[in-house]
């Protein structure tokens, strides 16, 4: 059994406009929607054994409250360059590729593509999912025993919380 949790990013800020994309950090609203989430999948989930995370200071700035809350070591976590922005089918590449060691990844990133890849990965009488909102996170189940064999429509939906449900 391999479990991968999806989690996009924060809320973003585009209030300097002369920072590139990729060093857009994360709103003040952003903080606190990736504090709340992470103390309250903490307390429901266990931890990955392995992260990958899109090199973007908005995504690295998401990661690192539930890095507070799932403490791990530097060598399982990684920020590959394709990553940033990644499509449907890298995604899937670099998911894969992971080592069979590993039963739960998280991975961190940005839509269309992840929504896209969340959608692709549901066996046909699954849900529908709709795009992911920032800082929603989807727990996708896989009755295999290597990445490897993780491909279109093999996955279990089985958790998805929006930032919303956590709002009081």
């Amino acid at each position: 059994m391999k479990t991968l949790y999806l989690l996009r990013h924060a809320k973003s800020s585009w209030r300097d406009s002369s920072l590139a994309d990729f060093e857009r950090p994360l709103k003040k609203k952003g903080q606190f929607q990736a504090d709340q989430l992470s103390d309250h999948l903490s307390s429901l989930l266990p931890p990955p054994t392995r992260v990958l995370c899109s090199p973007a200071l908005r995504t690295r700035e998401t990661l690192h409250y539930f890095l507070e809350q799932w403490p791990l070591p530097k060598s399982a976590i990684s920020y590959p360059d394709d990553l940033y922005l990644a499509d449907r089918e890298t995604l899937f590449r670099l998911i894969q590729a992971l080592p069979k060691k590993d039963d739960i990844v998280l991975l961190v990133g940005h839509n269309p593509g992840l929504s896209h890849f969340g959608r692709k990965l549901f066996r046909p009488e699954t849900e529908e999912l709709d795009d992911l909102k920032p800082c929603a996170f989807l727990q996708v189940d896989f009755e295999v025993d290597d990445w490897a064999e993780v491909t279109p429509h093999t996955g279990w939906r089985k958790l998805l919380i929006r930032p919303r449900a956590l709002e009081v």
